[in-house]
């Protein structure tokens, strides 16, 4: 029991006496996984059908593209950027990237599910802010979405994608709606 607590107190004391990590020594892809690791972005999914019964609700991490970050510093601190509040939804599997610019295969038919203008909301001294719309199904069949992004302006395939993410496939029958809310923190 004595080695033990002479071990304990060695390996404390060891690491009490390390020197702090220099974030100057990270590389800028390390600092930016770092710092998306920290301040977690989140988009809920939820799908209901048209009678309201919820058949898919689910909550994912979303990456802020390199895109995005410079978008943040010109609405912060640059030339003021077109607000990011656009969402668009795709049926493609894709890996969310740091450097992505599209969202690929985005929708853009006029079916209920093209790219709109998000609510925006916030609370008065809070350091997150949501963003979300309800996309319903107008389509006389099914029509599926998995992945999703914010964007700064409202035409399919432009502006600065600043916000992405997937998850698992929804198929909407017709009147469902899909309902994602992101959560951006800053």
């Amino acid at each position: 029991m004595k080695k033990f607590l002479l071990l304990s107190c060695f390996i404390i004391a060891t690491c009490l006496a390390l020197p702090p990590l220099n974030v100057a020594l990270l590389d800028s892809e390390k600092l930016n996984s770092i710092s998306q690791s920290i301040i977690h972005n989140t988009v809920r999914i939820i799908a209901r059908h048209a009678n309201g019964q919820i058949f898919y609700d689910q909550t994912n991490y979303n990456l802020r593209t390199y895109a995005g970050i410079n978008w943040q510093y010109n609405q912060m601190a640059g030339t003021t950027a077109a607000v990011c509040t656009y969402i668009a939804l795709s049926n493609t599997a894709i890996t969310p990237a740091v450097t992505d610019t599209t969202l690929s295969g985005e929708i853009t038919s006029s079916y209920g599910l093209q790219r709109v203008l998000g609510t925006a909301t916030h609370t008065s001294n809070a350091t997150s802010y949501t963003i979300s719309n309800q996309f319903t199904n107008t389509a006389s069949g099914t029509q599926s979405a998995q992945a999703i992004a914010l964007f700064n302006n409202t035409y399919a395939n432009g502006g600065t994608l600043c916000f992405e993410n997937v998850f698992t496939q929804v198929t909407l029958n017709p009147n469902d709606t899909l309902t994602p809310t992101w959560t951006v923190n800053f």
